[in-house]
């Protein structure tokens, strides 16, 4: 309190609206992979959509407890939508890595070639949350 609001803080009126909309599509509060699917309109069946997808729920799952709770949700959104370029790209090359080797060799840039090119079509943030934040 009384410091000056760094670039890394998420301010209390973008915090609000966002409660809003989390509450509404999880009234219970956790947001479960089904319902992460449903929100981003993944309805495929595709194994490497599928598992592209639950890969970044998974990374936003900090408490690897198969939910994501509210706190988790904001850390996600103003990570992807607001964060800082070095860690957008740390968390992009996190979930692109599937070996977890800290290297992408060429089948995994393919593969992240292809599930973008997949995912270009039909992935988009809800537009209650980006009305929030853009």
């Amino acid at each position: 309190m009384g410091q000056t609001q760094s670039d890394e803080e998420v301010r209390l009126a973008d915090i609000q609206p966002l409660y809003i909309v989390f509450m509404k599509e999880c009234p219970s509060g956790a947001l479960h992979l089904h319902e992460f699917r449903k929100i981003f309109g993944i309805k495929s069946t595709s194994e490497d959509e599928v598992l592209f997808i639950e890969t970044i729920f998974k990374s936003f799952d900090t408490n690897k407890d198969d939910v994501i709770d509210f706190m988790e949700f904001v850390a996600a959104v103003h990570l992807v939508l607001r964060g800082k370029l070095e860690d957008r790209l740390r968390w992009f090359f996190k979930v692109y890595d599937r070996d977890e080797n800290g290297k992408l060799d060429k089948q995994e840039v393919k593969h992240i070639i292809k599930i973008i090119c997949q995912f270009k079509r039909k992935i988009r943030w809800p537009t209650s949350v980006e009305r929030h934040l853009t």
